[in-house]
């Protein structure tokens, strides 16, 4: 009988320090998101052509796709970056180049990395703020330009300060979480 008791509370201590250590380590262990170093030098490149920051790209392509290249949203989004075929041509001319490319192109990483952040850069450019570039990214131009002009979205005509799509609300928060994070890995502040 006494053996069954040391046993009991061997196992309880045991259980005890696993559950104590298990406490201590999540205190001291972050998680966070990983970069995947095959995108790496096609974001830092294209980042730095078109001036933008890395952990934004990185962030953008985290809740866009996942760093999917083969992801294909329900609205025909393709790649990495989740760039329609109708995006993809407004920045082909807002570039001022005779690029020819296919929407199955974008399954491609350096050319969805590359024009994700021209869109991106063009975005940035236009409205001068990133929660309204990123709305635009994600709802598209015209909706934000329509916001713009509307108090309940935008209290200065310049910046917006909520969507009435709850979906652009809550990706422009996760954006800003993994950006953040990213920024913080890489050693930049976002």
């Amino acid at each position: 009988m006494m053996r069954h008791y040391k046993a009991m509370a061997v196992c309880l201590l045991v259980v005890s320090l696993l559950c104590i250590g298990a406490v201590v380590l999540r205190d001291h262990i972050k998680i966070t998101p990983a970069v995947h170093i095959d995108y790496e030098d096609l974001v830092t490149l294209y980042a730095e052509q078109y001036g933008l920051e890395d952990e934004l790209v990185f962030a953008v392509i985290k809740v866009e796709s996942n760093f999917e290249a083969d992801a294909l949203s329900p609205k025909k989004a393709y790649g990495l970056m989740q760039i329609t075929e109708e995006t993809l041509n407004w920045a082909i001319f807002r570039e001022g180049k005779n690029a020819a490319h296919a929407a199955e192109d974008l399954y491609d990483p350096e050319v969805n990395i590359k024009y994700g952040c021209l869109i991106l850069s063009l975005l940035l450019n236009e409205f001068g703020d990133v929660d309204t570039a990123l709305a635009a990214y994600n709802a598209g131009r015209g909706n934000v330009l329509n916001w713009l002009k509307d108090s309940r979205y935008s209290a200065d005509g310049i910046t917006i300060q909520k969507t009435p799509y709850s979906e652009t609300n809550q990706y422009i928060i996760k954006v800003n979480k993994y950006r953040k994070q990213y920024g913080e890995m890489l050693g930049e502040t976002a």
